[in-house]
């Protein structure tokens, strides 16, 4: 089992500040405490997720000696953080720095360890689990162990900072010739970029018109994991757009149908096809929650509501994308495009505006579907009379602008792991759209709202759920330390 370590990047800044400070250059430690999500998700090999929820250095009256080679403390004010990971449903971390850079964990570092897991399972029992981490010339190296065998350390498959950016420390380092099938993106980004998509496991929620392509496009990229989303069936109206689909597929899942075109393909990705809605469906939510990185590609907006809390909750880099326009008659009564645009949203979970604050979403138009869910039939002027606003716009799925919305969407992943763009100062990087008439590039003006529980006050960043995104009908989770 290959465990992934997510750090908030304030966490990340805290924590190099703090074992990087010694005023004699000893070696320092802290503890960072962790939520964590052990999912199965079907078709894909087990992997937990370990998420940073606080920080807390350790105080000098702690430590009873330190250098530049070790650092030795006193367990008896660890006991309190023994009991909150007990009450909390919490994970112990140990987190400390090299500061002569030795990369690797050495013969001190497993004695602490050791003495650290078997006191926590002394207080909270056997089922409990711990996380290494170690800070070494700017990089992070991590590890778990657990109650069964204390003894038995597993090295994580990365550690991922979300900042303003996202970085990628301890993946698994490989080595392609000029005639691999990933060396032409070896060539343009380097090669521990196709190492870094390897390592990581990203949801598409829609598997349509923007979901597909961008789920072969990251597959081909050479990503290790997807997982696709999506409870539609396709229609043979879709076919325009749905990238791998055929005449054949009508009337087959979307999701399914995206899953077996890139088994098709022969290409080293693992992809597992979940037909569910992901606002009322736990086996969704469970393999949303498993991801590092999560593709918004639904027109629903109770499903978009669902990816922004579940963004900061689990503390995932999202990106979301959406079309719009109108579609005007011309003086022969045929069909015209008045206006047509895509959108790219990118929001980390302490940066960017959410999708409430970029106006993607409203409560009003998630009320008008809900209400459509239970009504169908609902008439336009009951809609008024319920002061329902539906809030969509047309966008004609045609191919050639959702491809490229698609194609946006997938370099805008690629712009956070290994940054190559450059944005005028009228653009936001957060949140622009591509007006397909008009050939040009806009951004919406910030609403920077403080007060928004979402991207202002962070009421919901790596929050403990009651439930299942604190909504009952996805039903408890169990709790594993």
């Amino acid at each position: 089992m290959s465990a992934r370590i997510t750090l908030l990047g304030s966490q990340d800044s805290r924590l190099r500040e703090f074992l990087g400070s010694h005023p004699e250059g000893h070696e320092r430690a802290a503890v960072v405490l962790f939520r964590r999500l052990h999912l199965d998700v079907p078709g894909l090999s087990a992997s937990d997720r370990y998420i940073a929820v606080d920080v807390i250095p350790f105080e000098e009256s702690w430590i009873k000696s330190s250098s530049s080679e070790h650092v030795h403390f006193e367990l008896a004010h660890l006991r309190e953080i023994f009991r909150r990971c007990d009450e909390e449903g919490l994970v112990f971390g140990f987190v400390h720095n090299h500061p002569q850079g030795q990369g690797e964990f050495s013969g001190v570092d497993n004695t602490n360890e050791k003495t650290l897991i078997s006191a926590i399972r002394n207080r909270n029992g056997p089922d409990v689990h711990f996380v290494g981490m170690l800070l070494a010339n700017g990089e992070w190296f991590a590890r778990v162990r657990d109650g069964s065998d204390v003894a038995k350390a597993t090295t994580a498959r990365h550690v991922i900072v979300l900042g303003e950016r996202i970085l990628l420390f301890g993946y698994e380092c490989s080595e392609y010739d000029d005639d691999h099938l990933y060396s032409r993106q070896a060539a343009a980004f380097g090669q521990p970029f196709v190492d870094m998509l390897r390592s990581l496991r990203v949801a598409f929620v829609g598997g349509g018109g923007t979901g597909s392509p961008q789920a072969t496009l990251l597959a081909r990229a050479g990503v290790g994991e997807i997982v696709v989303i999506d409870r539609d069936t396709l229609e043979k109206s879709n076919l325009n757009r749905v990238r791998g689909a055929a005449v054949g597929d009508v009337g087959k899942n979307k999701a399914q149908v995206v899953r077996d075109f890139i088994a098709y393909l022969g290409l080293p990705v693992r992809v597992a096809a979940i037909e569910a809605f992901v606002d009322n469906d736990p086996v969704a939510v469970d393999a949303l929650a498993s991801c590092d990185i999560v593709f918004g590609c639904t027109d629903d907006q109770i499903g978009r509501e669902v990816l922004n809390t579940a963004l900061y909750i689990y503390a995932q880099a999202f990106i979301d994308v959406g079309l719009g326009g109108k579609v005007v008659e011309d003086d022969m009564g045929h069909a015209r495009l008045r206006y047509h645009h895509g959108r790219i949203s990118t929001i980390l979970p302490e940066w960017g505006e959410c999708l409430f604050c970029q106006g993607v979403i409203t409560m009003e138009w998630i009320q008008h579907q809900y209400a459509l869910r239970e009504n169908p039939d609902l008439t336009e002027a009951e809609e008024k009379e319920r002061y329902l606003q539906g809030g969509g716009e047309e966008a004609p799925g045609v191919g050639p602008f959702t491809g490229a919305v698609a194609d946006y969407g997938v370099a805008t992943l690629f712009d956070l792991l290994r940054p190559f763009r450059c944005f005028p100062p009228e653009l936001r990087r957060d949140s622009f759209t591509i007006d397909f008439v008009q050939m040009s590039l806009r951004s919406r003006e910030r609403k920077n709202d403080g007060s928004c529980p979402f991207c202002g006050s962070r009421d919901y960043l790596v929050r403990n759920e009651r439930c299942r995104l604190d909504r009952p009908i996805l039903g408890k989770r169990n709790v594993y330390r």
